[in-house]
């Protein structure tokens, strides 16, 4: 009797004695060499897929970490020192300029304090028994507040610090002196505009002939470098803490001085640009070496004896975009920097990274090959030039500089003018600006204050420009909005890894465009050799039906003869 079902055959009691199981298994492996081959391949573009996703990671990294050091501020450090810190405290960012200053602080700036001479032996008594109003001004502004009848002094104060326009400028307290509290008005802002003055009130002990007035507001006053040279006039802030007068510095003013005042000292901290140097190097050089890592196949995979190749992730085109444009912004002159001449002294000191010292290594035997190097002696020859310069090349932002004594740079719009040198020319008739471009595009000119504009639509757009040669006829002049090597790596780093339309993204969904293309084939070839093999049972179980009533035919003729013997 033979038996068979789906998937596999088994005979018994027959006679054939052929292995109608290892013949089927045998022709369904060799049909099944397609779908090995691609099964293979989804495990090929899988991984594909997984060291693509693994590099868009890493460039996430390296821009976060890179806008740690984008910007001045951040990556050029300059200290500033007092003589007498707890007189006078300093701070130095960017654009602070090395050397020396002197600063006299005549007065610090107050706030105004009002407290009352009037005293009630409690929080709680009460201090009105009709509807009253209590009437001031602050700073120039009148403010009333509706005071119920039988509001007690504490009640009271709450209701001045809870009033919508007084609770951030004037605050109210008590002050117990021991046997009486008193009330006592505050205000919140320091400067001289900024006083209290009770207008109006008729409950007792709340008048303005109540109050005294224990603490008068003022503006802070002081003199840097000797100015204001007449000895009777002072620069005059609102406040203790004044960072606009003198650029890149930050005074705390903390007490009074004598007429000397205290000495500020500013220096760059060398060590602290190198360290910063130092770290974009590090984070560029693993960039490099995770691409660079691509160019190392998988092991091949091996199926009935054919071995089917695994291709490097780098002869996509795509990753070779991402690697060029990379290198390209390192090796190239920075976007809005002009290279120095020293005839006529004109364009940027530094512009690119091998006047600093940074290379990259093309000796093959090195373990460096490919990665950034840096020669400490270049760098630190350039920094003892210009400091500033060499920050500049690296973290400069939409940093706008004109190279022509015709123009001013004015302005221009983070994010919408476009980084890069722009040539501009500009006519003047009759003592008239009447015509300008910028990059051979027509600009708006403002023959009132002498200003050019780029018009939108443009790269140049935002961009203002003023105009200081005015004589008659036509003139031209080079603007730059400089854009540093770290803050063009980011607009790169942006642009390569957008999740709607970064090239990584774009190579991520074609190779997953693949793998399902290539799953789906698998579906049908597996139903294909499916179907093959259930042809092939039902085949061998026909045929295995058909030798065993053969082998019946045969066992009774076998027996017939034998009886006519």
């Amino acid at each position: 009797m033979t038996e068979y079902w789906s998937g596999s055959i088994t005979f018994t009691g027959l006679g054939s004695g052929t292995d109608f199981d290892s013949i089927i298994e045998a022709t369904v492996n060799l049909e099944s060499h397609r779908l090995n081959r691609m099964e293979a391949w989804v495990e090929q573009w899988t991984e594909k897929q997984a060291l693509v996703q693994d590099i868009n990671t890493k460039l996430l990294e390296y821009q976060t970490a890179l806008e740690d050091l984008d910007s001045m501020g951040k990556f050029l450090t300059k200290s500033a020192t007092s003589t007498d810190s707890s007189v006078l405290g300093v701070t130095a960012d960017a654009d602070a300029i090395e050397g020396t200053h002197s600063v006299v602080v005549n007065q610090l700036a107050q706030n105004d304090i009002w407290s009352g001479s009037y005293g009630w032996s409690s929080s709680s008594d009460v201090i009105t028994t009709t509807d009253s109003t209590f009437s001031l001004t602050y700073a120039g502004t009148s403010y009333s507040i509706d005071v119920p009848a039988g509001t007690t002094l504490q009640t009271f104060v709450n209701l001045i610090n809870a009033d919508e326009g007084l609770n951030d400028g004037v605050r109210a307290s008590l002050v117990n002196d021991g046997s009486e509290y008193h009330l006592q008005l505050r205000g919140m802002d320091l400067g001289a505009d900024n006083t209290i003055n009770v207008t109006g009130s008729t409950m007792t002990g709340l008048t303005s002939s109540d109050f005294v007035q224990t603490q008068t507001a003022q503006n802070a006053q002081l003199k840097v470098d000797g100015y204001p040279p007449d000895a009777s006039a002072w620069i005059e802030r609102e406040t203790n803490v004044i960072d606009d007068v003198v650029d890149g510095l930050t005074l705390t003013l903390y007490d009074v001085t004598d007429s000397e005042g205290e000495k500020i000292s500013v220096v760059t901290d060398t060590e602290a640009i190198i360290g910063n140097i130092e770290q974009f190097i590090s984070l560029t050089n693993e960039i490099r070496s995770a691409i660079a890592a691509l160019d190392e196949t998988s092991e091949d995979e091996e199926y009935d004896d054919e071995k089917t190749s695994f291709y490097a992730v780098r002869g996509n085109y795509g990753m070779d975009i991402v690697e060029q444009n990379l290198q390209d912004i390192l090796a190239s002159v920075g976007l809005g920097f002009k290279r120095y001449d020293s005839t006529s002294n004109e364009g940027d000191l530094f512009s690119s990274l091998s006047q600093v010292g940074i290379s990259t290594e093309t000796d093959q035997n090195s373990t460096d090959f490919g990665l950034l190097v840096l020669d400490y002696d270049e760098l630190e020859a350039a920094l003892d030039k210009d400091p500033d310069a060499v920050a500049r090349l690296f973290s400069a932002e939409s940093d706008g500089v004109s190279y022509s004594g015709n123009l001013t740079y004015e302005s221009s719009i983070t994010d919408l003018t476009a980084p890069g040198m722009y040539d501009v020319q500009y006519e003047i008739s009759g003592g008239v600006l009447t015509s300008a471009t910028i990059n051979g595009n027509a600009a708006k000119v403002d023959p009132d204050t002498w200003t050019i504009t780029g018009l939108s639509g443009n790269a140049e757009q935002g961009l203002i420009l003023g105009v200081a040669n005015r004589t008659d006829g036509t003139h031209q002049g080079d603007v730059a909005i400089r854009q540093g090597k770290i803050n063009e790596t980011l607009e790169e780093l942006d642009r390569l890894t957008d999740i709607e339309s970064g090239t990584l993204t774009i190579i991520d969904n074609n190779y997953q465009t693949i793998i399902d293309n290539t799953e789906d084939d698998i579906g049908d070839e597996e139903d294909r050799i499916e179907r093959l093999q259930q042809r092939l049972i039902e085949q061998y179980a026909r045929l295995e039906a058909s030798l065993g009533n053969y082998e019946n035919i045969n066992s009774s003729l076998s027996s017939l003869l034998g009886q006519l013997e």
